[in-house]
């Protein structure tokens, strides 16, 4: 199979970015050929997806650059930012067209992304569109408008009635250009509810496919059987609309009577166009902390160190944070919007009703009870298999595939033979119960 792969630019640090590190290594792994097209310098390509057999990369850098006129705040980055990655996407959009012209693609697969752009005037141009978005401006928006009392309370009115319409147009130009591919994939089953109410598409259009989780960076670490006190409890994510942020404010004072058993440790930051770090003074202090941002392998290490890692999301298409925890052996306390925790054993992972701050406050309660049983290893261990079950990359891979495949016309002669590979176990189809 020849992709042309839209989406942003692979990293080493994590996030979308990083998802998009691990599927494309795996793709070509699997026997794939990706031309990546991108809009950045061969000096931003990570080292180990460098000289890959299947890969390459087609590069139109942007001229955007952080510390100029048109980034001096948050605000200013997140709309010039759009902008330039608009115009970006544009000029490789074109530069897809044209090689296809000259060498086929089977398929465009556009990754963490649901605006076309210039795709949508080139369909008659362009193989079949396969779109993965992480997460949607419909939902955004609408939880935008939710915490809007929330939000008057530490951010300005004009970053606000920007935030709002800058959502609605994303939200308008979405339902039109999902409307125009050929397949949607959605990283949960909640997010595809999502996508089929919010923009009426019909649910045979939508296909399942998860983000995967590097095992190998987040893994377990041996498990005392009686933890030092206090035992810590992690808040992993940006700190900013529709996360629960606060939530975890009231959960650290419906604790206070755990004081010096349990620490609440918050990580994270803003976003570029929301910021609730301003809720977090609201911390109960003797309890909880804040204490910004983390690097990939001391996040590693903080989850290992957890007895439980907290993810209240009211809209979470997937949570990132709840494989990685899983796969370092960590359990989990989540909301029910959270895309991550379908199909994962509930020894590991606790599933509260979105919103409900007392069953949030029962579910931790619960986790942290239960830290000096003797079975703390065998719960780590069983956590790390949920996650590569689940969300293994070369199992997640081999489901894109499977999907990319669906939308492809028929080759004439016999079917491709991909790369062997030791067998994965199947992605679970739904919440467990």
């Amino acid at each position: 199979m020849r992709i042309a792969w839209l989406g942003p630019t692979p990293n080493l640090e994590g996030g979308a970015p990083y998802v998009g590190t691990q599927l494309l290594r795996e793709l070509v792994r699997a026997g794939a050929k990706v031309d990546c097209f991108l809009d950045v310098g061969p000096d931003q390509i990570p080292p180990p997806l460098r000289g890959l057999d299947g890969l390459r990369f087609v590069l139109r850098p942007t001229s955007w650059q952080w510390d100029r006129w048109y980034n001096r705040t948050p605000m200013s980055a997140f709309v010039s930012g759009n902008m330039f990655r608009l115009h970006a996407h544009n000029e490789l959009a074109r530069s897809i067209a044209a090689r296809h012209a000259a060498a086929p693609y089977d398929v465009v697969y556009q990754f963490s992304r649901n605006e076309l752009g210039q795709l949508a005037r080139l369909l008659g141009a362009l193989p079949p569109i396969v779109v993965h978005p992480s997460t949607h401006a419909a939902g955004e928006l609408r939880w935008y408008r939710r915490e809007a009392p929330l939000a008057r309370r530490i951010e300005p009115r004009s970053r606000r009635l920007l935030v709002q319409s800058v959502l609605r147009l994303r939200a308008s130009i979405q339902r039109r250009d999902l409307a125009r591919v050929d397949r949607i994939l959605a990283i949960s089953h909640r997010f595809a509810d999502h996508l089929a109410a919010d923009y009426l598409i019909p649910g045979e259009r939508i296909g399942i496919v998860p983000n995967p989780i590097d095992l190998d960076r987040f893994r377990p670490g041996p498990r005392s059987v009686q933890p030092v006190a206090p035992v810590k409890l992690l808040f992993v994510s940006r700190i900013a609309v529709r996360k629960g942020v606060e939530l975890i404010v009231d959960l650290s004072h419906r604790l206070a009577d755990l004081q010096g058993k349990v620490e609440i440790v918050v990580i994270g930051s803003r976003s570029t166009w929301s910021d609730y770090r301003k809720l977090l003074d609201g911390l109960n202090p003797r309890l909880a902390r804040y204490r910004g941002g983390a690097q990939p392998e001391e996040l590693a290490a903080l989850y290992r160190e957890a007895v439980a890692v907290l993810q209240p999301s009211h809209y979470e298409p997937f949570a990132l944070t709840v494989g990685e925890a899983l796969a370092a052996g960590t359990p989990v306390i989540a909301s029910d919007e959270v895309g991550a925790v379908e199909g994962v054993d509930r020894r590991v992972c606790a599933v509260f009703p979105r919103g409900d701050r007392a069953a949030f406050e029962q579910a931790v309660r619960a986790a942290v009870a239960d830290v000096s049983t003797a079975e703390r290893q065998a719960v780590a261990d069983l956590a790390h298999a949920e996650a590569g079950r689940l969300y293994a990359p070369a199992t997640v891979a081999e489901r894109l595939l499977e999907e990319l495949e669906r939308v492809c016309p028929p080759k004439p002669g016999p079917a491709p033979v991909r790369r062997p590979r030791a067998p994965a176990r199947p992605i679970a189809a739904g919440p467990a119960g």
